[in-house]
């Protein structure tokens, strides 16, 4: 049985360390990933409707790796281990879309490994979460040229999820965005292009193998010049995603 649960803002979902035989489709809402450093809780991500979590301790039986809370009224179906095996014949989207979480969160943990400062205090140390009761930032991508308004839902579109994953629409059963791009030959969008990321209080953007690269505030990012990730430099700036003539230009923006 697949049981549906409701949280209001600040519930705690998971508990780090905690056993857990559950993963977790966002149904509605969002949620934020922690941990516990230091006495302190460090900000992992924000997921919001669609994503998937809970899936790793499932899959091989070790204590929760993080805390997930509701950030704002959250609704979650909740699978059981014994549950998403039925669904491996059943139901194959729902497994598949826990498989691709896996991935990509594997993918997602490479780039953050490989671009580590080896001789900085703290490599790779991500900024504390905000207290629970003050005021969440509101993060949105907006285009900027009629065609990157009309690939976009809302414009502009509001981001509830990182890491935000950004790429060409396809029929492709493992492939996973948040922001699907229509586009034809010659495409400047790749299937998994970029993902925006929001780490240390700061927006960044990073490649995922995209064929044409990106342009954050004029820095390239893809191909040779590798993944990035490269940060805005204030609290918003502009992504082109392809080649600098490319029309899907956006402006990527958070505030409160």
């Amino acid at each position: 049985m697949v049981n549906t649960w409701r949280y209001a803002p600040n519930d705690l979902i998971i508990r780090e360390n905690d056993p857990g035989e559950s993963a977790y489709i966002i149904e509605s809402g969002r949620v934020a990933i922690t941990k516990e450093s230091n006495g302190k809780h460090v900000h992992i991500a924000y997921l919001g409707k669609g994503a998937t979590f809970g899936e790793m301790s499932m899959v091989d039986d070790l204590p929760r790796s993080a805390s997930v809370t509701a950030v704002e009224e959250t609704v979650v179906r909740e699978f059981h281990r014994d549950d998403l095996y039925g669904a491996m014949k059943e139901n194959p989207d729902i497994f598949g879309k826990f498989l691709k979480s896996i991935f990509e969160r594997l993918r997602e943990a490479n780039v953050v490994i490989a671009n580590m400062d080896p001789d900085s205090k703290h490599p790779g140390r991500l900024a504390n979460l905000k207290d629970p009761g003050s005021k969440p930032e509101v993060f949105s991508i907006e285009g900027l040229t009629p065609t990157a308004i009309g690939a976009i839902a809302a414009n502009p579109f509001v981001i509830k999820t990182f890491p935000f994953k950004i790429g060409r629409k396809s029929s492709d059963p493992f492939l996973y965005n948040h922001f699907e791009i229509e586009d034809k030959d010659p495409a400047q969008i790749s299937r998994h292009h970029v993902s925006i990321l929001f780490e240390g209080g700061r927006i960044g953007v990073v490649d995922r193998g995209s064929e044409l690269g990106a342009s954050v505030d004029g820095t390239r990012i893809g191909g040779k010049l590798g993944p990035g990730p490269v940060f805005f430099q204030g609290k918003e700036g502009v992504l082109i995603l392809g080649n600098e003539a490319s029309p899907f230009q956006y402006r990527i923006r958070v505030s409160w």
